[in-house]
């Protein structure tokens, strides 16, 4: 930029020289009031308030000390004023010369006195004086542009960012800044791209044209991203690959499909694209088929955790990756699913009795805690808060800590209520079976969205959560699982209440009230006539 300014300086010295005969120029520079502006004796705001111009005055410029300009009013009043306050006009004033051969006295011009602005009148002069003033409107103009403190260089913006929910990443122009609730400061003025995601949720964007020295306060409602159906894959048959009424499903760390099929006394094992990898017969040591119910995968440890709801003694037994038996205990786990913490405990319902098991990583009960009377869990997730949400015959969805402290429930009623799973996002996925839907909620249980319809579900049981927010759900009267892909389309309008402030500091003195300091008000009239002050 500073080239390009060298570059204009040095055209229009060679055109001042080249037409220097046709005629010379001087130049003036007046500062204009963009507002009732202060004129101080020195320059800063500290020092004595000599005078008050109204909007629009015209002050010649004396001298320019970039943050502040040293000007003479046309009443005499010489002064300083902040150059953030006026803009920069500046005006050329052509003057016609002669040529005289040698020896004989110049004549006075005929026509305007000198000094006045005129233009040349030969036709031979006019392109010359008319490329010469257009460089020095553009030089004027670049000047009060992008001098230090011109009207694009006018100090920085300020943004308060809040949302619902929060925990929401704040983007400008695609460069992530912070999380909110949060502030970005030194924003350059003009447009912006402004955008406010929270992972697995939704968001807030707009484009806006920021000033320097302004703060804006954002308030951005997300709307939440919607659901796609992708596709199916299993269907009902004994062959590999295939289901008969299968319960549940869980997800390793490379999004593998682990899924219990239930009346095939097996666990299958498919890639996240629904390719069949490998099975695993479940029976007893004697041989005796067992129907696998719950499953859970547990990155702790990299293990596969699986209770079975035809084993009368309740039994939990644990795999490998690669479905090689690790281990088994009999706990009295019935038919329930299972959810596991950060730590490796396993949170096993046993839904006969209306308990919850807590298990550690080896197999070993830690705790129980019974729920409320005429409660049974179906199963239980716990989130990374903390706390742990079970989904309870017939309609409830409960709070709990993990040490089995009762913390509160959601406040929509679904009905039968089946396979919950909690996202790294805090976010919790129910199914309700009844409804054929599945439920998103914030923590608190606010509803965030529900989808699916007796055309998508038929009886919807398990569902678990990819790392991306993407659905993987067990149907188990249509033998199939269903990935719904988290899209990029949300399913309402976000919207956001923008305030927009004076940054504290960026003006000091205001004609209009008492200053920083508590000087005196200038002015408080509706109609300003300027006036010197008095002491």
């Amino acid at each position: 930029m500073k080239k390009f300014f060298a570059l204009m300086g040095g055209i229009i010295l060679l055109f001042l020289s080249v037409f220097a005969q046709a005629g010379t120029a001087s130049v003036r520079k007046y500062a204009v009031a963009l507002r009732e502006t202060i004129i101080y004796a020195e320059p800063n705001t500290s020092s004595e308030a000599l005078f008050v111009v109204p909007q629009g005055e015209r002050m010649l410029i004396l001298e320019d000390q970039l943050a502040w300009l040293k000007v003479k009013t046309s009443s005499g009043i010489v002064g300083f004023v902040r150059a953030s306050s006026v803009k920069v006009e500046i005006e050329r004033i052509i003057r016609q010369a002669t040529e005289n051969p040698p020896g004989i006295k110049a004549q006075p011009p005929a026509g305007p006195p000198s000094g006045a602005k005129t233009t040349i009148s030969k036709k031979h002069s006019r392109l010359p004086l008319y490329i010469a003033g257009g460089l020095a409107v553009a030089g004027a103009t670049a000047y009060v542009l992008f001098r230090k403190g011109g009207l694009l260089n006018r100090g920085t913006a300020t943004l308060k960012i809040n949302s619902h929910p929060s925990q929401a990443k704040v983007y400008i122009d695609d460069e992530e800044k912070c999380e909110t609730p949060c502030t970005v400061e030194k924003v350059s003025p003009g447009k912006h791209t402004i955008k406010v995601v929270r992972e697995l949720y939704g968001e807030w964007s707009k484009e806006m044209e920021l000033k320097g020295y302004q703060e804006y306060n954002i308030e951005a409602t997300l709307s939440p991203y919607g659901y796609d159906f992708d596709f199916c894959f299993g269907g009902p048959g004994k062959a590999l690959g295939q289901f008969y009424y299968p319960s549940d499903l869980t997800l390793d760390r490379d999004g593998n499909i682990y899924v219990t099929d239930n009346f095939n006394s097996r666990i299958q094992k498919f890639d996240s694209r629904g390719n069949f990898i490998m099975s695993l017969y479940t029976a007893t040591p004697g041989g005796i088929k067992l129907n696998p119910d719950g499953i859970v995968y547990s990155p702790h440890n990299d293990r596969i955790y699986v209770t079975f709801d035809n084993d009368s003694y309740g039994a939990l037994n644990w795999y490998d990756v690669g479905l090689n038996l690790i281990g088994s205990r009999y706990l009295g786990v019935h038919s329930g699913f299972l959810g596991v913490d950060s730590s490796g405990n396993i949170y096993a319902p046993n839904s006969w009795v209306g308990k919850i098991l807590k298990i550690d990583p080896e197999g070993n009960k830690i705790d129980e805690w019974t729920l409320d009377p005429g409660y049974y869990p179906i199963e239980a997730a716990p989130s990374p808060n903390g706390n742990v949400y079970i989904s309870a015959d017939w309609d409830k969805i409960l709070i709990y800590s993990s040490s089995g402290s009762f913390v509160g429930e959601f406040p929509k009623d679904i009905i039968e209520p089946r396979g919950i799973i909690v996202d790294r996002m805090g976010h919790v996925y129910v199914v309700a079976v009844f409804e054929r839907k599945i439920y998103k909620f914030m923590p608190d249980g606010e509803e965030i969205l529900s989808f699916g319809d007796s055309g998508d579900f038929s009886v919807p049981l398990g569902i678990a959560v990819f790392e991306n927010g993407d659905l993987a759900i067990v149907d188990n009267d249509k033998h199939h699982v269903c990935i719904w892909r988290l899209s990029r389309n949300t399913v309402s309008s976000a919207s956001a209440k923008i305030s927009v402030k004076r940054k504290k500091g960026s003006q000091r003195f205001s004609p209009y009230g008492k200053n920083r300091k508590g000087g005196e008000i200038i002015s408080s009239s509706k109609h300003f006539l300027p006036r010197k002050i008095r002491k």
